[in-house]
């Protein structure tokens, strides 16, 4: 199955398990196809979202709400636009007039917006015990973990999508981004994810670093 079949295919059921009309999760899914398939998106792309829902459902036993978490995937990116400073509150409120469609109840609109805002800092402060939220996140991170052909190919894309920064301003902006990471106590936010994920997370991110200052 292609990527935008398993992503499809993983939408459709979102939207029976949820009992959302199919005229609606249909309309959705054009938007959702459109918006992650647009032309200066490298990374953030429907194939993003299939790791990301390999990943859902490979933990899928661990997750109070899998409802939530998967809207939150599938949202979490829709607007992104390497040159703005606000995707995660656009995604929100474009999420926000598919719940008005969806007629979603207000629980699981907050739920999902917080995850969706979390993104920006990709911090649990205060909500350490939310292993929704943990796992989420980590999902959404889980690509720096990767074997080092993977995040070699990862870390080109994201150069790809900030192709309108001079090299200068890259390596000096996306290198204080990963100094930062290499900073913070953990990379992940549940222990399985720091267990799994950690060293080699941590190996490929002061390889990109050695990189950039060799480039």
């Amino acid at each position: 199955m292609d990527v935008e079949s398993f992503v499809k295919s993983n939408w459709n059921s979102l939207m029976n398990n949820m009992c959302i009309p199919e005229t609606v999760g249909g309309n959705w899914w054009s938007v959702i196809a459109r918006r992650y398939g647009e032309e200066w998106r490298f990374y953030h792309t429907l194939s993003h979202i299939q790791h990301m829902l390999q990943l859902f459902h490979q933990w899928k036993e661990m997750i109070s709400d899998p409802s939530a978490v998967a809207l939150a995937i599938f949202f979490h990116d829709i607007v992104y636009d390497p040159q703005a400073s606000d995707n995660e509150i656009q995604s929100i409120r474009l999420f926000g007039k598919f719940a008005l469609d969806a007629h979603l109840a207000h629980s699981v609109v907050s739920k999902v917006s917080q995850m969706i805002k979390s993104t920006i800092t990709h911090s649990v402060e205060g909500k350490s015990d939310d292993l929704d939220l943990c796992l989420f996140l980590d999902f959404d991170l889980a690509v720096l973990g990767q074997e080092k052909d993977q995040y070699k190919m990862y870390a080109k894309q994201i150069r790809q999508e900030y192709i309108h920064v001079k090299d200068e301003d890259f390596k000096h902006g996306r290198g204080k981004v990963l100094r930062s990471l290499l900073n913070s106590p953990s990379l992940y936010a549940s222990e399985a994810f720091s267990q799994e994920y950690e060293e080699q997370a941590r190996a490929n991110i002061a390889k990109e670093i050695d990189t950039l200052s060799r480039v």
